[in-house]
């Protein structure tokens, strides 16, 4: 029966598939405290503190916690069009109105733990009825490493897969505590509003050799899609699938410091507009500096080899990787603050590889008074096109987001949010900048 119960909650992640962030930056209305629930649901925002019901933890055992937020929000630019332009027919701000009703399951039994979630995203624009739409975030995580433990001692090994379907692309991931900034499709570029589905499945591995030296792994596999767009678009949409791999080995130096040689490789396809891979290696190094500080950085280089059939020059180039990480956590903030560089697609206008550099500062901060929280999330970055000289794809941007959140309940949470994004785009000559500002009050209640 165990066993039984335990693989019905694989064929739940499977079926799930993840959270993902589209509404999350802004739509967070309610929270279980801070640092989330049993596991991190990729892209969840501010670590789940500002969802109902993300905060519960099982030992043993299934649970379900529904739970619905709604929320009402002045949006500057609900169409996500560049400064000077309009698209007939549709007005660029409006008042929308929010419903997402969810769904969270838990379960913790003697072979591992399994955490998902499903959503809905209702939304009714007063000025633009034609735009309201039901999208979907659903999300899980397994763990099964008492299972691997079965087969190798010491080994963990966790799983997760994430899909969106939204007409709203974000451009940053706000909100993210992992300090990772894995996924390619949030590195700040805004796309105007298009119906837009993401994929993402992520397997890690850890295995023992020694007492003091590890075995690494990880696969990533994922895409981003296209559909309808309401907006006039600035440049052709193109439809992206990856997929990125990793092998080292980790030596623990002591209680406090491991480091780290990796190979990283990565492949990425436009279909009939062609394709680059990208190959290399980092060394890392993860300091511990108390139970609460921890400091994670890596790098190296990649060498660029790419087949496309428009864009830049497809000789290979070498280009830096690295990340630097920066977490707090303790009873009253819980803050990251991070660094990246890497090699990822550029999916409008032209098939081509990237350069792309991203600065985040994300913080979740208890207040004096207990039931009151605040969240706040700082991005920043910019990318150019590799090889294409000065008339290639280029863009800057950066945004901030900034909220209150209170607890009239433990299962009931009052929200106040504002955020502003501002994106500057060029290619062949020409420039976009895309701007927005959003004011939203949210209520949440988990059940």
């Amino acid at each position: 029966m165990q066993f039984l119960k335990f693989l019905a909650g694989i064929v739940l992640v499977s079926v799930l598939g993840v959270v993902a962030v589209s509404q999350a930056q802004m739509i967070g209305g309610a929270g279980g405290g801070l640092g989330g629930g049993v596991g991190q649901i990729p892209g969840t925002a501010f670590g789940g503190a500002t969802e109902p019901g993300a905060g519960v933890q099982v030992t043993e055992g299934f649970r379900v916690i529904p739970s619905i937020l709604v929320g009402q929000r002045y949006d500057s630019n609900v169409l996500f069009t560049p400064n000077g332009r309009s698209t007939p027919g549709l007005s660029k701000e409006d008042w929308v109105t929010t419903t997402i009703p969810q769904v969270r399951g838990v379960y913790a039994g003697s072979l591992g733990t399994v955490e998902a979630m499903a959503s809905a995203v209702g939304e009714y624009y007063a000025k633009n009825p034609d735009l309201s739409y039901v999208g979907t975030r659903v999300g899980g995580l397994l763990d099964v490493s008492r299972l691997a433990n079965r087969v190798w001692e010491g080994a963990h090994v966790r799983a997760s897969n994430t899909y969106s379907y939204t007409p709203q692309p974000p451009a940053f991931l706000t909100g993210d505590l992992s300090g990772e900034g894995a996924n390619p499709f949030v590195r700040g570029y805004q796309l105007g509003r298009v119906n837009t589905q993401t994929n993402m499945f992520n397997v890690n591995l850890t295995a023992p050799l020694t007492a003091v030296l590890n075995l690494t792994g990880a696969y990533t596999n994922g895409f981003i899609k296209f559909g309808n767009s309401e907006a006039q678009q600035p440049g052709r949409l193109l439809d992206t699938d990856y997929q990125t791999y990793t092998a080292g080995l980790a030596l623990d130096l002591s209680r406090h410091d491991t480091v780290s040689v990796n190979f990283v490789g990565a492949d990425y396809s436009y279909g009939s507009l062609g394709s680059f891979r990208t190959n290399g290696g980092t060394l890392g190094w993860v300091r511990r500096f108390t139970p609460n500080v921890t400091l994670t950085t890596a790098a190296g280089a990649l060498a660029v080899d790419p087949s496309l059939t428009t864009g830049a020059s497809s000789a290979t180039t070498v280009a830096p990787v690295g990340n630097v990480a920066l977490l707090w956590n303790d009873r009253t903030t819980t803050l990251t603050a991070a660094y990246n560089i890497g090699v990822t697609p550029s999916y409008q206008f032209q098939s081509a590889t990237l350069r792309t550099q991203v600065v985040s500062l994300n913080l979740v901060q208890q207040t004096p008074l207990p039931e009151l929280f605040g969240v706040a999330g700082v991005n920043v970055g910019w990318g150019d096109q590799i090889g294409a000289g000065s008339t290639g794809f280029s863009y800057t941007a950066w945004g901030g987001t900034g909220g209150l959140n209170y607890r009239v309940t433990p299962q009931t949470f009052l929200g106040l949010t504002y955020s502003y994004s501002h994106n500057d785009q060029s290619f062949g000559g020409q420039d976009f900048l895309i701007e927005r500002h959003m004011v939203q009050l949210s209520l949440a209640q988990a059940f």
